[in-house]
C-alpha cells in the first residue's frame, strides 16, 4: 500500500471504532488494519497513533500486556511526544507496576514541565507507591512551576506587564489544572486588572472549567462592568457552569501529611533556580501568589477565600 493509502486506512480504522459497537468481526478487522498501518508507515507519529489506537482497543477488551506493548512501540517510535509517555505511565499505574510509571512521568514533565497536570499525576504516584521521602521533591516541582506561571500572569515592571497578552493568555491555560485557594486568588486579581480581552476571556474560560463557588460573586461583578463582547460570553457561561455544579475549593494539591516539607523542596528549588539563571526582573506589581486579590471583599465572601 501507498503511504497516503495506509494513512487514509488508519483514518477509517479510527472513524470505524469510534462509531460502531466492537463486535468481534469489527475488532479483528481494525487491529489488522491498524497494525499493518502501525508496521508499514513511513512516517512516525502516523505509526504511533496506530499504536496507541491499538493499545487502547486491547485495553477496552481487557488485554493488558498486549495494551501495554503496543503503547511502548509508540512512544519509541516518538520518543519527544509527552503524550505516548503519558498514556504508557496512567496505564503502567493502573497495573500497580510504579517503578516504571513513575519512570514514564517523569518524561512527560520533563518534555512538558509546565504541565501542572503532569506533575500532580506524578506525585500522586509517589504517594500510591509509599515513596514519602521523594514525594516533596515532585509537589515542590509543581508549586514552584505553579508560582512561575502565577509571576508570567501578573508580574509587572515600571508599570508595564512582563509577558505579552499571548504570554499571559497561555499562563492561563496552564494554570488550569490548580484548582486551590492560592491560584484561584490570583485569577480573580488578574480578572479585574489585566487590560488585554484575550486574558480576560481565557481568565473567565478557566474559571468555568474550575467551577470553583468563589470565583461567583467575582464573575457576577466584573461582568456587569465588562464591556467586550467575548469576554461577556465567557464569563456568563463560567457563571452558568458554576451555578450548576459548584466544586468548593481547598487549600491546594499537596497532601497535608508532607506539606512542610513540599514547601522547604520548592524554597531550595527556587534558590537554586535563582543561581542558575542570575537576577530577574523585579516585579513590582505582581499578585503575590496565595495571597488577596485587590477585589477583597469578593474573594471574603466566597470559598476561595476560605483555607
Amino acid at each position: 500500500m501507498t503511504q497516503e493509502e495506509l494513512e487514509a486506512l488508519y483514518r477509517s480504522s479510527k472513524e470505524r471504532v469510534d462509531a460502531e459497537a466492537l463486535s468481534k468481526e469489527v475488532f479483528d478487522q481494525a487491529v489488522a488494519d491498524l497494525r499493518r498501518v502501525a508496521e508499514e508507515a513511513e512516517d512516525a507519529h502516523l505509526r504511533a497513533n496506530a499504536s496507541l489506537l491499538l493499545g487502547a482497543l486491547h485495553d477496552e477488551r481487557g488485554d493488558r500486556r498486549s495494551a501495554l506493548s503496543f503503547y511502548r512501540q509508540a512512544k519509541e517510535l516518538v520518543p519527544d511526544d509527552a503524550s505516548t509517555h503519558a498514556v504508557l505511565a496512567m496505564t503502567l499505574a493502573e497495573n500497580g507496576d510504579w517503578e516504571e510509571a513513575i519512570a514514564e512521568q517523569f518524561l512527560v514533565v520533563e518534555l512538558a514541565p509546565d504541565d501542572l497536570t503532569g506533575w500532580l499525576l506524578l506525585g500522586e504516584m509517589h504517594i500510591k507507591a509509599g515513596k514519602l521521602d521523594e514525594a516533596p521533591k515532585v509537589y515542590g516541582a509543581y508549586e514552584l512551576r505553579r508560582h512561575g506561571l502565577l509571576e508570567g500572569l501578573t508580574a509587572k515592571q515600571d508599570g508595564a506587564y512582563v509577558k505579552d497578552e499571548e504570554h499571559r493568555a497561555g499562563c492561563v491555560e496552564a494554570l488550569a489544572p490548580a484548582a486551590d485557594n492560592g491560584t484561584a486568588m490570583a485569577l480573580m486579581f488578574a480578572l479585574e486588572n489585566d487590560p488585554a480581552p484575550v486574558v480576560r476571556e481565557r481568565l473567565a474560560l478557566v474559571m468555568g472549567d474550575q467551577r470553583l463557588t468563589g470565583y461567583l460573586e467575582h464573575l457576577k461583578k466584573r461582568l456587569a462592568v465588562e464591556s467586550d463582547p467575548k469576554v461577556q460570553e465567557a464569563m456568563k457561561w463560567a457563571i452558568e457552569e458554576i451555578e450548576r455544579d459548584p466544586v468548593e475549593t481547598n487549600p491546594g494539591a499537596v497532601p497535608e501529611e508532607i506539606r512542610a516539607a513540599v514547601e522547604a523542596e520548592e524554597k531550595a528549588l527556587a534558590a537554586q533556580q535563582d543561581q542558575e539563571e542570575g537576577s530577574k526582573p523585579d516585579s513590582d506589581e505582581a499578585a503575590p501568589a496565595d495571597e488577596e486579590p485587590a477585589d477583597k471583599d469578593a474573594a471574603d465572601e466566597g470559598a476561595a477565600g476560605k483555607d
